[in-house]
């Protein structure tokens, strides 16, 4: 597989490129906000907190933005907020395929979950640095997941034999998980060291897009796109 640097960093889904023939896309998202998220608390994979009023807006406006493509396939997470954002994805779409799965989930916090982040905040900038200096096999608190450990399933889940991404040509595919998730995946693919993934930024409601070739190669083609209209 050939990873290739991120060609653009756009503000809003409408303006990427087409997808080229002989070329499958993914739109990998992040979900709408919850209340966890708006009360700045630490939200892994163990919270499964839904969307709140925000989050839903943002679950359209996000639905709304994919309906210019018909996709093949819309996947996230079991985690319920990946979950209602990709239904109403879904929707949008009409009659397609959905799926869930486990290996989509965020980033597991262990002990630290559910605490506001900004008690969490030494211990993770402690984190940050062991991990941007080669450490990425250090898992949180010690109870959590490393960086290594997330990016693994991932990998397996979106281009491993049978994965998301290996559906063939022409073929879109929408993805809806988590930050901390989404950030691991955009660090390997466009070439950044694993270590510096937390600093690639994931608003609730994005879509990073990422095109792959019939050899295997994959292309970070935007990161961070805002689905909601300019003008908000």
């Amino acid at each position: 597989m050939v990873c290739m640097i991120a060609t653009a960093m756009l503000r809003t889904l409408p303006d990427i490129a087409p997808l080229q023939p002989g070329k499958s896309r993914l739109y990998l998202c992040r979900h709408g906000e919850t209340d966890s998220n708006a009360n700045k608390l630490l939200q892994g994979g163990g919270i499964d907190a839904p969307l709140n009023a925000v989050g839903r807006q943002q679950a359209t406006w996000l639905a709304q933005a994919l309906s210019v493509h018909r996709l093949d396939l819309v996947a996230s997470s079991s985690l319920c907020r990946a979950v209602q954002t990709a239904d109403l994805i879904a929707v949008q779409q009409g009659d397609v395929e959905r799926h869930r799965s486990d290996a989509l989930c965020e980033m597991c916090y262990g002990s630290m979950e559910g605490m506001p982040i900004a008690e969490c905040k030494p211990a993770l900038a402690a984190l940050s640095e062991a991990w941007k200096g080669g450490q990425t096999h250090i898992a949180v608190g010690g109870d959590g997941e490393s960086p290594e450990q997330l990016l693994a399933r991932g990998a397996a889940v979106l281009w491993g034999d049978g994965g998301l991404m290996r559906s063939g040509p022409g073929r879109h595919v929408a993805v809806v998980a988590h930050s901390t998730f989404n950030k691991a995946v955009l660090a390997h693919l466009s070439g950044q060291p694993l270590g510096g993934f937390m600093g690639i930024p994931q608003d609730n409601a994005c879509v990073n897009v990422i095109d792959a070739a019939a050899d295997g190669s994959l292309e970070v083609v935007s990161i961070n796109l805002a689905a909601q209209p300019a003008a908000l």
